[in-house]
């Protein structure tokens, strides 16, 4: 199995465990689109590097309906009592996927370190990266809202 296909698996199991444990929220998995022929349609984007053994972004795509859905729930609110602090609540839910994700990649033998999130939030954008990658975005449904995780890694 090559280091993506792992990835993927890994990926996807640290992002349900995330939603499960801080979110409450299951998530459903759909199938994995592999390369840029699906854009999701977000509004907010949480962005975390890593860098080891491969090399790569961890992205977490979803709208703002969706995000406020989830810093809600992150802060013990209704997702219509968010303000302010949506971004944090991304920003730390990228970096917690993120780090479950690292911690699992670690275990079989690819040890990385990871940035501090990013959070872009707007619209009519979309992330492109300029050098050779491999993109896997992973599409769950939470409740009535769609979420992805996409993994880019680096091409050797």
């Amino acid at each position: 199995m090559d280091t993506m296909s792992q990835s993927i698996g890994l990926l996807i199991e640290s992002t349900r465990e995330v939603f499960e444990m801080m979110v409450q929220r299951e998530l459903k998995f759909g199938v994995p689109i592999e390369g840029d022929a699906l854009r999701p349609r977000s509004n907010v984007v949480g962005t975390v590097s890593f860098a080891g053994t491969e090399s790569g972004v961890v992205a977490f795509y979803s709208t703002i309906a969706a995000a406020n859905e989830i810093a809600g729930a992150l802060l013990g609110m209704t997702p219509e009592e968010v303000n302010g602090e949506m971004p944090d609540a991304i920003g730390e839910v990228s970096n917690m996927i993120a780090g479950a994700f690292r911690t699992k990649m670690s275990e079989a033998g690819h040890p990385w370190v990871i940035s501090i999130p990013t959070v872009t939030i707007g619209s009519d954008f979309y992330t492109k990266y300029v050098s050779d990658v491999r993109r896997v975005l992973c599409p769950f449904q939470m409740g009535e809202q769609e979420v992805f995780v996409e993994l880019i890694m680096m091409k050797r």
